[in-house]
């Protein structure tokens, strides 16, 4: 087995973040009193605001979006950035936007504030062909933006490969979070795809299960449920693959008839278990050890030979 050190720092720490995102997403008050900001699943450090009906962030924040270099110019007020084979310029205070020598206009000015340049979300979506939705529940801005390599992962014929691409595409949500985590000793994820499909899922942490859909090079958060381990499921639950739901925001899909690949990462072991399963039966029981220094290495979904 070569599961290194540090993937289990890498995962492990991507979990904390999953636990605390859950545990900060319950408090709708608190979330309601400060608009917030996701860029490519990394919550803005900086501050969010919302001027005339415009949303603006931090140029600092927009880093995830890719690998851009960001300079400023201070005597002129003026940005650039450059990368993915464009150059843009933004000036503080005007709504014209230049982009590979194309003006644009924008329906509001980047402005500075506090010292930082704040960059309206309109000129994120124009300059980096972004993503951006808005969850007004959360006041919350979700900017998006699947690198190319992920992009092609998706289409790919190979169904584990497409998978863990769409496992790792950055999140946006229209739904109001209210439910808490609690953390179960898990040590790991479960994912549930149905048998042949790599366009939705279903990802258990812990006591939370959430149901994604993909669109374009975003997974959409559809529906969160709250999980009993304690109680055991009912014979016609819909989600006949998961525990009692105790609590639940959003709209469960209809999975009754669905034949499920599930997959089941643990990062003490670095090992990937995987089965076929339907309301009947369960069938292609395996077990994959992982090692993510195999130059076919795509993430912790595998493929199931009887799939």
């Amino acid at each position: 087995m070569k599961w290194t050190k540090g993937l289990k720092a890498v995962t492990a720490a991507a979990l904390l973040t999953t636990v605390l995102s859950s545990v900060t997403a319950v408090s709708p008050a608190s979330a309601a009193a400060k608009p917030t900001a996701s860029i490519n699943n990394v919550t803005a450090s900086g501050e969010v605001l919302i001027k005339q009906g415009s949303t603006f962030v931090t140029l600092t924040d927009l880093k995830p979006l890719g690998n851009y270099v960001m300079k400023y110019d201070n005597s002129k007020k003026q940005v650039t950035i450059q990368g993915d084979h464009r150059t843009v310029i933004l000036t503080a205070g005007s709504t014209r936007m230049e982009v590979n020598g194309v003006q644009k206009t924008l329906p509001a000015a980047p402005l500075l504030h506090k010292g930082k340049t704040m960059i309206p979300l309109r000129a994120v979506a124009q300059a980096f062909d972004a993503d951006i939705d808005w969850n007004g529940s959360l006041k919350t801005a979700y900017i998006n933006k699947a690198d190319a390599v992920m992009l092609a992962d998706l289409k790919s014929s190979d169904l584990a490969t497409a998978r863990n691409a769409a496992a790792k595409l950055p999140y946006s949500s229209q739904q109001k979070p209210e439910l808490e985590m609690l953390p179960v000793e898990m040590q790991g994820v479960n994912y549930y795809f149905p048998k042949g499909n790599s366009n939705r899922f279903f990802l258990v942490d812990n006591d939370i299960a959430e149901y994604y859909e993909i669109q374009g090079g975003v997974k959409y958060l559809k529906w969160q449920g709250k999980l009993d381990y304690s109680a055991k499921a009912a014979a016609n639950q819909n989600l006949f693959f998961l525990p009692p739901i105790q609590a639940e925001i959003g709209k469960q899909p209809d999975a009754r008839n669905w034949t499920v690949a599930e997959f089941a990462f643990r990062y003490p072991s670095g090992v990937t278990s995987y089965r076929l399963l339907d309301r009947g039966k369960e069938w292609g029981e395996g077990y994959v050890e992982l090692d993510n220094h195999s130059p076919g290495y795509k993430g912790e979904i595998v493929p199931i030979p009887e799939e």
